[in-house]
This record gives structure tokens, C-alpha cells and sequence, in this order.
């Protein structure tokens, strides 16, 4: 496509640090510009070997599910679960690990008058990521946009951080993503 020049760049999915550099040396090689790697990146599922790989090859992350399934959301809670029976199983397991960081996450948007869906894809932003949140309705797509124009401070983003590690939750990752 590339030599065809149909596309000005190309850009890869789910390729884990070892993938990334093989493929970007490939790539390069050929004279082919590797624009982009889109990664499972959240507050839920930090895959910084990923992001620093995709730095050090000089490629965009792109960040989906940046909102963990909804988990970021401040929606559901231990007695509202999602409908969907996989979902509430792993929400069942994932919100009581994660209650430090929803409740630091919830903090951060009340000071701020956000909500927690724009925190947490403003905190992929201030990751040096490109988040592109899922949203179901118009609501919520509008309510993804109050993501934009405005920055987490440093001292924010270290909070959440800390917050992610205390709460020390593993996601389930992708089976597609590679090494």
C-alpha cells in the first residue's frame, strides 16, 4: 500500500516491544514510515514496555480502551455490575482490587468539575498517548470530547499513578498482542 502510495504511513496492532522494534527495522529498511501501534493502554493495563518501545522506534501509541471496559468510569460499582455475564465476572473480580485508584480517580474529577471518564483519557494524553474511548451513545462520545482542552498537572498524574500500583490489578490483556 505504502509503495503503491496509497497510504503516506503504516501503522501496526497489538505488537509487544520485541515485535515493535523487529517490525520497525523491517520497516525502515524498506523505507516504509511505521507511523503508529495500537496498545490495550488504561490506568488498568499500564504496558509501559509497550509505550517505551513504541518511543524509542519513534511511533505514536494509540490507546484503546483507554476506560477499561467501563471500569474507569465511575459507573458500576460492587452492586451495579455490567449486564453482560464476562463483564460482571471480571468487574466482580476487578473493582474491589481497584477501589484505591476509583477512588483517587473520583477525587481528581470532582476537583477538577470532570468526570472520570475524561480523567482517565486525560491521563492517557498526559501518557503521550492518542486514547480513542469507545462510546456507546451520543452522550457518551460528548461526554469523551470534556477529555479535551485542559491538562492534568504533574502532581495529578503521580497520584493516579501511585493509585494504579497500590491497587495492583491485573487486566486481561489482549490474546492478540504480541511479544
Amino acid at each position: 500500500m505504502y509503495e503503491k502510495e496509497v497510504v503516506k504511513e503504516v501503522g501496526v496492532s497489538n505488537y509487544g516491544p520485541k515485535s515493535m522494534k523487529r517490525i520497525q527495522r523491517y520497516l525502515s529498511s524498506r523505507g516504509t514510515p511505521l507511523a503508529s501501534n495500537q496498545v490495550q493502554y488504561s490506568l488498568l493495563s499500564r504496558r509501559n514496555d509497550c509505550k517505551e518501545a513504541n518511543d524509542e522506534c519513534g511511533v505514536s501509541t494509540i490507546a484503546y480502551s483507554p476506560l477499561c471496559l467501563g471500569l474507569l468510569t465511575g459507573r458500576y460499582n460492587e452492586s451495579y455490575l455490567p449486564k453482560s455475564a464476562v463483564r460482571r465476572q471480571l468487574f466482580k473480580q476487578l473493582l474491589p482490587k481497584a477501589k484505591p485508584l476509583l477512588q483517587e480517580l473520583e477525587a481528581v474529577a470532582a476537583s477538577r468539575r470532570k468526570t472520570m471518564s475524561q480523567v482517565s483519557i486525560n491521563w492517557c494524553m498526559a501518557k503521550g498517548c492518542i486514547p480513542i474511548p469507545g462510546a456507546k451513545n451520543k452522550a457518551q462520545a460528548i461526554e469523551n470530547l470534556g477529555a479535551l482542552g485542559w491538562k492534568l498537572t504533574p502532581g495529578e498524574v503521580d497520584a493516579l499513578d501511585l493509585a494504579a500500583e497500590k491497587a495492583n490489578v491485573e487486566t486481561v490483556q489482549n490474546i492478540f498482542m504480541t511479544s
